[in-house]
């Protein structure tokens, strides 16, 4: 199973949105991909059901994590296969967290995908990066019990320090999940050309990962990489297939 992670770059309504994305997530060729990031509904109120029915069309399955009645980012999931919600119980401390997460079964794959992005927080609201690490640490913890692979934007490099979530992530990785560590230089496009690989595809020891790697182009589409490109994350591609 091909599974495709990507950051939109919606920012709440802060960026233009951008039609094509629905083409060139087709043009990806996945069987799911996990978008984060997700928010178009400001350009005007009716794109989110035109963008989610352009996708229908195309042949995807599609869920969508909550609304929560305040500007926040939400996760879409997209799957060739039918897609059914996992109940996860979600972080109550703070209302931007809970749209950024979305948990789904794959019936016909015998497969759970964790959809999530650990928002950005800053001033008065960072101590709330080591709260979701902390969710996201015990939440895993439980999810031994079938194949299951978490994929997003962590906001957080595998070297990055304590205060970004950088211990919490490493524990992770030495707990029994395994990160498919692309090829390339990282998926995000930051300023002065810095690149950083805070865009990961995880699996526990029920699946193993081959051939992943960062991609910035999709057909026609520039996914990342260049001035007019859809997003400043690039894709995060990987190959999973059950042990």
């Amino acid at each position: 199973m091909l599974i495709a992670t990507w950051n939109l770059n919606h920012s709440v309504g802060k960026t233009r949105f951008r039609a094509e994305a629905v083409n060139s997530v087709a043009a990806l060729q996945a069987d799911v991909v996990v978008l984060t990031e997700y928010y178009p509904g400001y350009y005007p109120r009716d794109y989110e059901s035109v963008f989610r029915a352009d996708l229908s069309k195309a042949g995807w399955h599609l869920l969508a994590s909550e609304i929560v009645g305040e500007i926040a980012n939400r996760v879409l999931i997209a799957s060739r296969f039918p897609l059914e919600p996992f109940p996860l119980r979600l972080p109550d401390f703070d209302r931007q967290f809970p749209p950024n997460i979305l948990c789904v079964t794959i019936p016909a794959a015998g497969i759970r995908v964790l959809g999530i992005r650990i928002p950005a927080y800053i001033g008065e609201d960072k101590p709330y990066i080591s709260r979701s690490w902390d969710w996201l640490e015990s939440t895993l913890s439980g999810l031994h019990d079938m194949p299951t692979i978490v994929a997003g934007d962590f906001n957080v490099n595998v070297d990055s320090p304590r205060a970004k979530g950088g211990d919490h992530f490493r524990r992770i990785l030495a707990n029994g999940w395994r990160r498919s560590a692309p090829k390339g230089q990282g998926s995000y496009f930051g300023p002065n050309g810095r690149r950083a690989e805070i865009d990961h595809i995880l699996c526990n020891s029920g699946l193993s990962f081959t051939d992943a790697r960062y991609v910035t182009e999709a057909g026609r589409f520039q996914l990342a990489g260049t001035a007019g490109a859809l997003s400043d994350h690039a894709v995060v591609l990987a190959w999973a297939q059950r042990k």
